[in-house]
């Protein structure tokens, strides 16, 4: 399959044209022409994927095929903040996997596209659209990385537990069920694979059951409570046991909807937004973390912009625990 990324729009990249107020849309390199064009001494690559029909497939609300143009647009106003390290983080946005026919099309080329990217071992952050886009990437990864059997982590960061059965086909509520069942080599074995944050009155009772019996750690956001930063901690040490790399997925759904009503399904309960900031720092330090995408943010359900600047606040703390890697 050929295809060409479309390029990032260049109004998006924010500027203040003042060397003393430096934002992300100044260091942040866009790149037109896909991989074959970028700059060599890259570390971290954005890329979006602008496709929600996995979400409508899920019966959910459409909307979030905007999630990466409008994350974007509120990343890039940024300031990269107090450390001279992320100042320096060589960043650049490939930007938009191009939608297919059909959503297996585009789930394709989404996996040749994270291949592509970790196969010059840059590291993939994907900009959704609807939570089916993790299988893909986790595709991707397990080919570049030629991973074999039980020697990839996983770690959900989601309200839901996502492991709905294939009866209704993809869907936005199946990547961690096709992830455990239908990665190559199986990868992803269950002992390695923990849901975080997981609420209780909105998952099904048998998926909860199904997922438990495959092995999965299924850490509540009751049991989380007031910490967790600790627990994520310890979802990171198990999926780390025994694995070579780790996957994160960060549904922004995980966060209350009073911070995130832009989410696909958004509820009044969930993680604080400094909370989640905290737990992204976090992961971005964590050297055997190797891919993220943040997910299921719908411009049309936001307000004022709240949403889509919480998740460039994700994005920021990510990047800046990554930029302190090998530092410590």
């Amino acid at each position: 399959m050929s295809f060409d990324l479309h390029p990032p729009k260049p109004e998006l990249f924010f500027t203040r044209n003042d060397p003393n107020d430096p934002r992300l849309g100044d260091l942040v390199r866009p790149v037109d022409g896909g991989l074959e064009k970028m700059p060599g001494e890259i570390r971290i690559a954005l890329v979006g994927f602008p496709e929600d029909r996995g979400i409508a497939a899920n019966g959910g609300k459409k909307g979030a095929a905007g999630g990466p143009e409008a994350i974007r647009r509120s990343f890039y106003r940024l300031t990269p903040g107090f450390g001279r390290d992320f100042y320096g983080l060589p960043m650049a946005d490939l930007g938009d996997v191009p939608p297919g026919k059909t959503l297996e099309e585009s789930h394709d080329r989404l996996t040749q596209t994270i291949r592509r990217i970790l196969e010059r071992d840059i590291f993939p952050i994907v900009l959704g659209g609807g939570h089916d886009l993790t299988f893909p990437g986790l595709v991707g990864m397990v080919e570049a990385l030629a991973l074999g059997e039980g020697e990839l982590g996983l770690i959900n960061v989601d309200s839901h537990l996502d492991v709905r059965d294939l009866s209704r086909g993809i869907t936005s509520g199946t990547p961690f069920r096709r992830a455990l069942e239908g990665l190559p080599r199986r990868a992803l074995l269950g002992r390695s694979f923990v849901e975080f944050g997981i609420q209780e009155p909105f998952n099904s009772p048998h998926y909860y059951r199904w997922v438990r019996e495959q092995g999965a750690t299924v850490m509540t956001l009751t049991s989380v409570g007031n910490r967790p930063m600790e627990y994520f901690l310890e979802a990171s040490r198990i999926a780390g046991d025994g694995t070579r790399v780790v996957a994160l997925s960060i549904d922004i759904d995980a966060v209350r909807s009073q911070e995130a009503p832009g989410a696909s399904a958004s509820n009044p309960r969930g993680f604080k937004a400094p909370e989640l900031e905290k737990i992204a720092y976090l992961a971005g330090r964590t050297d055997r973390i190797r891919y993220l995408d943040l997910v299921e943010m719908c411009p049309p359900l936001d307000e004022n912009g709240r949403t889509a600047a919480l998740c460039a606040g994700i994005l920021f703390w990510f990047c800046k625990g990554f930029s302190e890697r090998g530092r410590r």
